[in-house]
């Protein structure tokens, strides 16, 4: 298996997955929280490979947080999964080393949201996945880094994928250190995905989105 996290860290090696948004923080400025909400579609048919939905921070020390929702034939996260249903889990990858919370599976239409955010006493990393409303899975780690780049993908991890359905990303959220109006992104997102629009609340520190809708995607 590969873990999903291993090409989306290092993105000048290859292309292993589909970044619909990516988002990389200018200078000396960092992500310090973000949330994202996913509201699952139908998982892919035929199940022919390990198909991957994530939102991703990247730290600037390298460590990669991501909440995965996955389907796989022989699933390695969530046993005895229905062909039917995602797999949902907090995963950190540390240079090759993985650690990821609880896996806990989900039906179609369930809304499965990430909430990353640094803790300003510890300075650890908190990773929180829930399923409509519950929290279900956890990760602390990355103590002292700094969020440099956000992600919402698509991904092939093994095999060959068939689509994925399509599926909305609702409340996304990502707060700076210090206000930073370029942030901003402007225009179309990548592999035909609509809505997404950015506004800040508060100059530049705050950045929500509309929601931004996937269509069905072969993951890659």
């Amino acid at each position: 298996m590969k873990y999903y996290a291993a090409i989306g860290a290092l993105v000048a090696l290859a292309q292993a997955n589909l970044d619909v948004v990516t988002l990389n923080v200018r200078g000396d400025n960092f992500i310090t929280e973000a949330s994202a909400t996913l509201v699952l579609g139908k998982t892919p048919s035929p199940q022919t490979g390990d198909a991957a939905l994530w939102s991703a921070i990247m730290m600037d020390k390298q460590d990669f947080l991501q909440g995965v929702t996955q389907n796989s034939a022989q699933d390695y996260w969530c046993s005895n999964l229905p062909a039917s249903q995602w797999c949902n889990f907090a995963y950190t990858l540390v240079g090759s080393q993985a650690t990821a919370g609880k896996a806990v599976a989900a039906s179609p239409g369930s809304k499965v949201r990430t909430h990353y955010k640094l803790n300003s006493s510890t300075q650890l990393w908190a990773q929180n996945v829930y399923i409509d409303g519950k929290l279900v899975s956890t990760v602390n780690s990355s103590k002292g880094q700094h969020g440099k780049i956000f992600y919402i993908s698509l991904e092939c991890a093994s095999g060959n994928c068939a689509a994925a359905g399509a599926h909305k990303w609702e409340g996304v959220s990502i707060v700076l250190n210090k206000a930073d109006t370029s942030f901003k992104h402007s225009g179309s997102w990548q592999y035909g995905a609509t809505g997404g629009e950015m506004s800040t609340p508060d100059g530049g520190k705050t950045w929500n989105f509309t929601p931004l809708s996937i269509p069905q995607t072969v993951p890659q």
